[in-house]
């Protein structure tokens, strides 16, 4: 199994309930939430939002990450990264067995559907829909597989992750 999982997509493309069910399937690994840590920057409406909390937020999720894996820790997910940060991954855990799955929605109205029903969070469909085709164009970076959650059956996607997993696991 990997070191690291990160869970990758647009705000609605179902990263939470997706990696929710992965830690259950996978034993409960630790997870690491750039969102939670956000939290204690960030109001409920996302109004206070700076590149300075962004990054200090990073920062810590990137030393708590490598923390757990100094302690033997595996399958360790990652959630929450704006896309930049999904794109320094590569760079960042070097050398270690990391696995990006980014979750993409391709029905345009289900996302927005989605963003709509949120009671806190990211609110601005604008934005998450420009996020999520930006993700569906762009090439995927090292170990990176990118997975349609239009259907919104989480269990589903996570049946998907772990056949990608032990694909890798045995090549």
């Amino acid at each position: 199994m990997p070191d690291i999982i990160v869970i990758a997509g647009s705000p609605g493309s179902g990263k939470h309930t997706v990696a929710a069910l992965l830690r259950d399937k996978l034993a409960f690994p630790p997870h690491v939430d750039l969102g939670r840590i956000r939290e204690f920057h960030l109001d409920r409406e996302w109004k206070s939002e700076s590149e300075k909390e962004e990054a200090m937020s990073f920062e810590t999720l990137v030393f708590m990450t490598n923390h757990y894996l100094e302690h033997g820790y595996k399958n360790i997910i990652v959630t929450d990264l704006q896309d930049f940060r999904v794109r320094q991954i590569p760079q960042l855990f070097e050398g270690k067995n990391y696995y990006i799955m980014t979750l993409v929605v391709a029905d345009e109205a289900e996302l927005e559907k989605r963003i709509h029903a949120r009671k806190e969070g990211f609110k601005n469909a604008e934005a998450a829909l420009a996020w999520n085709r930006d993700l569906r164009e762009r090439e995927p970076v090292k170990n990176e597989y990118k997975i349609d959650n239009t259907h919104n059956d989480p269990a589903e996607t996570v049946e998907k992750i772990l056949q990608i997993l032990e694909r890798a696991k045995n090549q």
